[in-house]
């Protein structure tokens, strides 16, 4: 049961944080993969973002205004999930 749930929610969310994403980029894409564990690494979920005009690149050559409007799509896409009374957004653009 707890796997299907899981399952349901990370799609749940990736679509919310593919429409999200294209949105605030005006295009591009992004998703969330699921990575399964294996010795060398554990268990997780991976974020790939791809910024229209750009080629696919590892997420640490975004810009940081890229990373952090990346990071905001995902956490909206995360509250459309599953809404919370308060969200303090306080230097998102700081990194």
């Amino acid at each position: 049961d707890s796997r299907r749930l899981f399952q349901e929610t990370l799609e749940a969310i990736r679509t919310n944080f593919q429409m999200l994403y294209r949105k605030s980029f005006g295009g591009g894409n992004a998703d969330l993969v699921l990575i399964e564990g294996n010795e060398e690494r554990e268990p997780g979920v991976e974020i790939i973002a791809t910024p229209p005009g750009k080629t696919a690149l590892s997420n640490s050559l975004l810009s940081g205004g890229e990373k952090a409007l990346t990071a905001v799509a995902l956490l909206l896409a995360i509250f459309q999930f599953r809404p919370s009374p308060f969200c303090v957004l306080d230097e998102v653009d700081a990194p």
